[in-house]
């Protein structure tokens, strides 16, 4: 079993995965002052404090090659890479942390394929299960994915939540973090078979791509190579008992020679994600010399009140100090979901509620909204 049998536990556990994504929520990490009392207890790290900082997770595929996960939850660290017979040491594609990130390096097909062929090759490791829920993070979308063909193996990969959970991951959640196709990121391949990511500039409005996966770049063989052997278990291995309605629907697809996702797509229907999207905005808030506690009560209303109206959410991303002056003003990032007039109407209450100075500058891609 690839799986460690910690990592097994830590699958049903929210606290892993609310880590997992750095998800900090309006809880803890990113407070302006961690002395004030009026902050929450809850720290995301303490789920993993009594075991070792680094986790390993490695989904063989066959034929020597493996995709690999190493997990520093403690430190905010996921690095992505593979093991290749050919290569003495592994492969890194991509890594995600919150200094110098750089995720976007799996196109969705090809972790679709390789969560396929793991499953193949171990019937333990359920698709859709820990390879979509953990690699995920690192597929960004383009134009022309699909998601009736995609939603429904994120959704099944998390599963529902248990009961009580504050956090837990959610194919939209999913989405906003991986989808660049309304911000013109496009994929392509060469003459060689590789695939490489790009994004137009003037696109870059609510979506950033950060890869490595460019032309020239050492990893494409390497890439290339393991997408081939796990194109060779599927051809040749044995699918594993369907479990799911939408794991028959894959291993169907397999055995029929039918396009992958198309039966998925067929069965499930469109997605309900077909329209949702992220807006992100930048709010700058003048101190005017208010103590901090002011701010971080803002913050929160802030979050909790787009939170509450599943509209959103918003992180302290920032501040413009002068020396002999402190602090003049904070920045936030706030992302919207799906409809962005109703979010900036949610921001403007809690501005008003908090009586923010009228030069405070709410603007997305460097324009004001509302």
């Amino acid at each position: 079993m690839p799986l460690p049998a910690d990592m097994q536990n830590r699958l049903s556990d929210p606290e892993f995965w609310r880590a997992y994504h750095f998800e900090t929520d309006d809880l803890d990490a990113g407070d302006l002052d961690d002395d004030d009392p009026d902050a929450d207890d809850l720290d995301v790290d303490a789920v993993i404090a009594d075991d070792d900082d680094l986790m390993t997770v490695e989904f063989p595929v066959g034929g020597g090659y493996a995709l690999v996960l190493d997990i520093d939850v403690e430190l905010r660290e996921i690095t992505l890479e593979m093991r290749s017979p050919n290569e003495p040491d592994r492969v890194q594609l991509g890594w995600d942390d919150e200094s110098h990130w750089h995720p976007h390096v799996l196109r969705w097909d090809e972790l679709d394929l390789i969560a396929r062929a793991a499953a193949v090759h171990d019937p333990e490791v359920r698709h859709p299960g820990p390879v979509v829920a953990l690699a995920g993070r690192f597929v960004v979308l383009g134009a022309g994915d699909d998601l009736d063909r995609i939603t429904p193996l994120v959704d099944a990969a998390y599963g529902p939540p248990p009961p009580g959970a504050v956090y837990w991951p959610s194919a939209r959640d999913w989405l906003h973090r991986a989808d660049g196709r309304r911000d013109g990121v496009t994929w392509r391949q060469d003459g060689n078979g590789d695939w490489t990511v790009t994004q137009a500039e003037a696109d870059g409005t609510d979506f950033a791509l950060y890869s490595a996966r460019q032309p020239g770049a050492g990893m494409l063989t390497a890439i290339r190579e393991l997408l081939a052997a796990a194109e060779a278990t599927l051809a040749t291995g044995t699918p594993p008992v369907p479990a799911t309605p939408v794991e028959e629907a894959w291993i169907e697809e397999v055995r029929t020679g039918a396009p992958r996702g198309s039966l998925i797509a067929a069965r499930f229907g469109a997605s309900p994600l077909r329209d949702s999207r992220r807006f992100l905005l930048d709010l700058h808030l003048p101190v005017d010399g208010r103590e901090n506690a002011w701010v971080i009560a803002l913050r929160k209303d802030l979050d909790r009140t787009l939170r509450d109206a599943d509209r959103g959410w918003a992180e302290h991303s920032g501040a413009t100090v002068a020396p002999g002056h402190g602090t003049l003003a904070e920045d936030f990032e706030i992302g919207v979901f799906d409809d962005l007039d109703a979010g900036v109407a949610l921001i403007r209450e809690v501005l008003r509620r908090h009586d923010a100075a009228p030069d405070t500058r709410l603007t997305r891609a460097g324009e004001p909204v509302g």
